[in-house]
């Protein structure tokens, strides 16, 4: 009789729970309705599964055919364009050199350029010139919600700020992560070109390599797609129309809080046509199975990322490694000649150097022979031993000698630059018996910009760049070798020198690490130092030929442009290696022999400053040397109080500005 009130209470809490149970159920169930019903406005989940598959499976492999439309036949005969757009300062250079790219081609429809900021009268005149037709219009202006950025992009939103407080003095200043996306949102303004039928959109930063003209067949909505079946705005296919324009921009603004890899184009198309990735190769993807089939056969470069061939050497790209490729940046700065030669931007002297002296055969042939080298090996490296002069034949053997008793060398380089000068009977049978490790390579022309030519048979990530007139002792430089392993982006040698605000001028000079105080130092002399062997291929590939003339006209000064170009690559310091051994025997005659040495290098200073944009040299005070037994300084508690008052000048004198003797100007070692 106990149990009838327990059943009775279990019975009305039952009767309680019921009803809410199946109101939650029904809220949950109309929640997810209303969900799919909206997913399902802007995206097929289906088509995106099967994009997804597809990409995984077919698109990558090279094997497919380069269309990737159904079979069916396409004889779209309407107009049709290409269109582009500057909408950031920056766009202007890429544009340019895409605009002719295409016009190149000989393409059967118009090339359009909207632009949406302000440019010059003489750039808007270059841009038709090369056959582009313009169209002006504003940006349209999105709320962006910034608080989803990576740490990445945080660090290089931060970084693009401060770089607007010192915009380059011939090259556009950077733009911010929340210009870029803002661009990268007004992609929409191609729909609104309704004069034509079909536009294919390309991004500002791409390159064309052939005549492209067959994707104008393909059915719209097309695209190249990532990982995961992830729209890649970069080219596109698609049917301008004003109704898709003003709902894309509707879209926008609930997609906005996507990842910065995800378009908001994939939350309105429902069927995607997936384009071959031949139209859009970038440089990661060298990254991937199948690269080599990628560069091959590519129809259109992207140069997405952070390191762009118009502008490398200034801006220190992040990651530059993972989005430089030599195949691609010589193209483009190819391109770039071919631009300024088509709107005669360059003066005959200009033109008869980069002729007859240039870089055009040397990377030729230099990408020809590199294409079935290995991956470059990390643990040993290659020597580019530098020499010119007859009288120096006698001794070069037994320098070779002691390079190659060490084991980490790889192989050695003799750079001949002199083709003229015949070789001596001792060099000729050195290069006899060791012709597995040494090679004379016999240079077209004499050129100092031939000491960082790249060399297709270089194996090895670090290249020891040595004169043939100097010697330190193996030890030390299996030391300095070591330490590039640590600091692969800089610069790692023996002798250091520095630039310094002159307090008199205002100008910057060339002087001497140890006259200034505190000593730092901002230039590694390239007599006897380590570098990447990828900076060969951006010295004399990629780096506009002003450049490179510059150090021609003046036979000087390759060695300052060189730490500019490193330092403005990687941000890093060069590295100095102390060693008490290291003997230069060529101070004697050579250049720097002169007693006007310093004023030249001053003078060097400052012109490679304005070729580049802007001082990119970055100074460092410490050094590294062989172990040294040192420890703490002992001392008693009673001497610890005189001890800091004894050192509390020396504190006070560092912390006071960067002070400059007058000797830091000139030299004292002739």
């Amino acid at each position: 009789m106990q149990a009838a009130p327990s059943l009775i209470r279990r019975a009305s809490l039952k009767r309680t729970i019921r009803p809410r149970m199946v109101f939650l159920i029904a809220v949950n169930v109309i929640t997810i309705l209303a969900f799919l019903n909206w997913r399902d406005r802007y995206v097929s989940k289906e088509s995106i599964i099967k994009l997804m598959d597809d990409r995984v499976k077919a698109i990558f492999s090279p094997e497919r055919e380069v269309s990737t439309a159904p079979e069916t036949t396409s004889n779209f005969t309407g107009k049709a364009a290409y269109v582009s757009m500057v909408c950031l300062e920056s766009d202007f250079l890429p544009v340019r050199a895409l605009v002719h790219s295409i016009k190149l081609t000989e393409p059967a429809n118009d090339i359009v350029v909207v632009v949406m900021h302000p440019i010059e009268d003489l750039q808007r005149n270059n841009l038709t010139t090369l056959g582009a037709k313009l169209v002006d219009t504003t940006t349209v202006k999105f709320d962006i919600d910034m608080s989803y950025l990576t740490d990445d992009e945080k660090e290089i939103e931060s970084e693009s700020e401060m770089a607007e407080s010192e915009k380059s003095v011939n090259h556009e200043s950077p733009s911010s992560e929340y210009e870029r996306r803002q661009c990268r949102a007004n992609v929409i303004q191609a729909w609104r070109l309704l004069e034509y039928d079909r536009i294919l959109y390309m991004n500002p930063e791409m390159l064309v390599l052939e005549n492209i003209d067959e994707v104008f067949q393909e059915p719209p909505f097309t695209a190249t797609l990532e990982l995961g079946g992830v729209i890649d705005e970069s080219i596109m296919l698609l049917e301008p129309s004003m109704s898709v324009y003003k709902e894309l921009k509707s879209v926008m603004v609930k997609a906005q809080h996507l990842p910065n890899e995800i378009s908001y184009l994939n939350y309105f198309f429902k069927d995607i046509h997936p384009l071959n990735p031949l139209f859009n190769v970038k440089a990661s993807y060298a990254e991937r199975e199948y690269s080599r089939y990628f560069f091959q056969n590519a129809k259109v470069y992207n140069f997405e990322g952070t390191f762009k061939p118009w502008s490398f050497w200034f801006q220190g790209p992040k990651q530059w490694r993972r989005y430089f490729n030599e195949r691609m940046t010589f193209a483009w700065r190819q391109m770039d000649y071919r631009v300024r030669e088509k709107l005669g931007m360059d003066d005959p002297a200009t033109i008869e150097w980069r002729n007859e002296r240039g870089s055009e055969e040397i990377c030729k042939s230099y990408l020809t022979s590199r294409v079935s080298l290995p991956e470059r090996i990390m643990d040993r490296y290659s020597v580019l031993l530098a020499t010119h002069s007859l009288r120096r034949q006698e001794t070069l053997p037994l320098v070779i000698e002691q390079f190659l008793a060490s084991p980490k060398v790889d192989k050695i380089f003799i750079i001949w630059h002199n083709k003229d000068q015949p070789i001596s009977k001792n060099i000729q049978e050195l290069l006899d018996s060791k012709k597995d490790q040494v090679v004379l390579l016999k240079q077209a022309f004499d050129s100092l910009n031939n000491r960082f030519n790249p060399v297709a048979e270089v194996r090895t990530g670090a290249v020891l760049i040595s004169d043939d007139d100097v010697w330190a002792p193996i030890e030390d430089i299996e030391l300095a070798f070591e330490a590039w392993r640590r600091q692969p982006d800089s610069l790692v040698g023996f002798a250091p020198r520095v630039d310094c605000l002159d307090p008199t001028d205002e100008m910057m000079k060339y002087c001497w690490p140890n006259k200034l105080n505190p000593h730092r130092y901002s230039i590694m002399l390239t007599k006897l130092m380590f570098m990447d062997a990828n900076f060969l291929f951006l010295w004399r590939c990629s780096l506009p030929d002003l450049i490179l003339k510059y150090v021609d006209d003046l036979i000087n000064c390759e060695d300052i442009a060189v730490n500019f170009l490193i330092s403005g690559v990687s941000s890093q310091p060069p590295l100095h290696i102390i060693s008490p051994e290291v003997y230069d025997f060529g101070l004697e005659h050579g250049i720097s022999s002169s007693p006007k040495h310093f004023a030249i290098r001053t003078e060097c200073v400052q012109q490679i400053t304005e070729l580049f944009g802007r001082d990119t040299l970055v100074s460092a005070r410490g050094s590294m040397s062989k172990y040294q037994n040192t420890d703490f300084l002992s001392s008693t508690w009673v001497d610890f109080l005189e001890v800091l008052r004894e050192k509390e000048g020396h504190v006070a004198e560092f912390r006071d500005t960067e002070v400059i003797p007058a000797d830091a100007f000139v030299s004292d070692e002739w």
